[in-house]
């Protein structure tokens, strides 16, 4: 399906059925395609919505910043045109980012969140020790923008360090290669020294924070300390995996997850 905002056409997946509408938001460099084992599993019970954000995948690739802000109202938009109520937000990896200030922009909209392997700033700093060293930040980009397949290819590599992923990889690998160079370069130009810890404080709704316990994108400490300053959070990690546990323990995030949406 397509939603059309302002001349940018926005491409998402509205599947299933039920009285409560769960919103998959996915990372960098990737499209609404990665959640392929959650969308069955959740849609025989709810309602699915999944996004491409613009720049990626089968949306539009505008020129201009892509902020988390921008993100944001681009899926309130696609809410408001699905006539979904007080959704369920899932957000992972730059998904955590925009599902902060998403909260923070519409805090009636939502009903509760999940976020899984985020960190509220990406780059490192004296004062928050659990981001990106400065160093690698510049070099990832540095790669990015000599050859964008090495780069990603990089990126992906330090995404799974599970010894059975690589058939994972290659597909993952595949899904960065659907969006362009400038689309990943201008989320880290926007992304990189934005630092989301003064908004945590403003959000009261049930929220679960989850990690993979050798995450070496967003490390463990990142995903505790959103959830340590959070109204209302539980935290959750799943040992030995990496970036996506979504992908590499499916039976037990989509239990975590399910859990977390019955209960009251």
């Amino acid at each position: 399906m397509i939603l059309n905002r302002d001349g940018v056409k926005l491409f998402y997946e509205d599947t299933g059925r039920g009285g409560r509408t769960l919103v998959f938001v996915h990372g960098l460099m990737m499209t609404g395609e990665v959640w392929k084992y959650q969308v069955p599993a959740f849609s025989k019970d709810f309602r699915v919505i999944t996004v491409d954000l613009r720049g990626f995948g089968r949306s539009d690739k505008p020129e201009g910043a892509y902020t988390f802000e921008l993100f944001a109202e681009d899926i309130h938009a696609v809410i408001a045109k699905t006539g979904a109520v007080n959704p369920v937000f899932i957000g992972w990896s730059m998904g955590v980012s925009i599902g902060i200030v998403y909260a923070s922009l519409y805090p009636e909209d939502l009903s509760k969140l999940v976020l899984v392997d985020g960190t509220p700033l990406f780059v490192a700093t004296e004062d928050f020790p659990y981001g990106v060293p400065p160093e690698a930040a510049a070099q990832l980009v540095q790669v990015l923008q000599a050859d964008f397949s090495v780069g990603a290819r990089h990126f992906v590599e330090m995404m799974f360090p599970e010894p059975d992923a690589g058939d994972l990889k290659e597909w993952v690998f595949g899904l960065t290669q659907k969006s362009p160079q400038k689309s990943a370069l201008n989320c880290l130009a926007s992304a990189g020294n934005r630092d989301l810890r003064p908004l945590l404080g403003g959000i009261s709704f049930p929220t679960l924070v989850m990690c993979g316990g050798d995450d070496q994108v967003c490390i463990p400490e990142a995903s505790r300390n959103i959830s340590e300053n959070l109204g209302s959070a539980s935290f959750h990690i799943f040992p030995e995996k990496g970036h996506a546990p979504f992908l590499t323990d499916t039976p037990a995030f989509n239990r975590k997850v399910r859990a977390f949406v019955e209960g009251e």
